[in-house]
This record gives structure tokens, sequence and C-alpha cells, in this order.
């Protein structure tokens, strides 16, 4: 090998020792520089696994749903209609209850019969039973009807009806009848399908309105 020849190896080789190895990408292009701003961003993103996450998700999502439908409460055994039967049985059966005449006192007595029960029904019918005398020599004759009323509690088989009735009472004592109003709670239970009155409480005189 010629001096000149050597020399140039010898160049080629010091040359390629002084080179860094990551300065030249096998394609002759520089490499990107690992310790800038773009290589911190990359080390300091999260790589989150999306897929493990969603199904987890999922999990509690379905978990939740199965939770508020086995504690769901049940089906009201309260129909919207009941109220307005109730509402109905309490405005008649007050106004069959609380009126009579001393002309049809029996068939008063035997409508209270239908449209009471429990304590009140066997009440009301002995009350008038006993007055029967007194009423007959008065002739008496009481008309009631109710001014306004509103259910407050109804359930399946018992409601509480709030009213105020108006009561017109003539007899031979008092030629010129006598008007009052008073306010009134009324209780009410289901037999047979059919709402009847099971208690009655005076609230309070019913004023003028």
């Amino acid at each position: 090998m010629t001096s000149e020849t050597q020399a140039r190896a010898r160049d080629e080789a010091e040359s390629v020792a002084s080179s860094s190895p990551g300065d030249e990408r096998a394609d002759g292009t520089a490499p990107r520089d690992v310790g800038g701003p773009a290589g911190n961003r990359s080390r300091g993103r999260l790589s989150l696994p999306l897929v493990p996450i969603l199904v987890a998700l999922l999990v509690l999502l379905l978990a939740a749903a199965a939770f508020l439908w086995t504690t769901r409460p049940g089906e009201s055994a309260v129909r919207t209609g009941d109220y307005a039967e109730a509402l109905q049985a309490a405005r008649s059966g007050v106004v069959d209850l609380t009126s009579f005449d001393h002309l049809t006192l029996d068939d008063d007595i035997e409508q209270i019969r239908r449209v009471a029960t429990g304590d009140l029904r066997e009440e009301s019918v002995a009350e008038l039973d006993s007055r029967r005398q007194q009423i007959t020599d008065l002739q008496a004759v009481v008309n009631t009807e109710v001014v306004g009323a509103g259910v407050t509690r109804a359930g399946g088989d018992d409601a509480t009806v709030l009213m105020v009735i108006q009561s017109a009472q003539e007899s031979t004592a008092s030629p010129q009848a006598q008007i009052s109003r008073y306010r009134i709670q009324v209780e009410l239970a289901k037999e047979d399908g059919r709402w009847l009155l099971s208690g009655i409480t005076g609230t309070g005189a019913g004023g003028d309105d």
C-alpha cells in the first residue's frame, strides 16, 4: 500500500470515529431530537387503555340500571278513578246519612244502612230510631247539601274526604228553616268494590265560604 493510500484510509477512519452514531438514520436523514420539547411531551402524555375503561363504565351502567329496576316501587293499587269514586261516594253518602224526613223515616234508615258501614252505620241507625217519636211529633225535616269537597288521601281500601256541608232544618217548633254550615272529615272504606262511609268527624263551623 502506498503512503498516499495509507493517509487517505487514516483520514476516513478519523472522520468515522468523530461522528455520533445517532447523527444519521439509515435513510440519511437527521434523527429527531429526543431531548427537545416534543420528546418531553411524548414522555409526559399518559397512554390510557380506552377499551378497558369503556367496558368498565358499561358494566357500571348496566349494574345501576339493574338496581333501579329491581328496587322500583310496585304498581300502586290506587287508580285515578278511585279518587273520583271515593269523592262521589262521600258526597252522596253524607247527604243520605244526614238528611231525613218524618214522613219517610223508615226509608231514610234503610238508606243509611246502604251507604255506611261499621260503627257509623249502627250508631246512625240507632240515633234515628231512638228519636223516631220526637221527629214525628215535630214533623222534622232535615235536608243536607255538599258545598265543597276534596279527597285528601286514598288507598286501596280506604279514603279520607274533607267537605263543607250545609244543612236546612225545618220543624213545627221552628217554622222558618234554620241553615247551618259545618266542616267535616269523612272516612270511607271499600267493601265488595263499593266505597262506604265509615266515620265522620266535625272539624268546625263551615262559615260563609
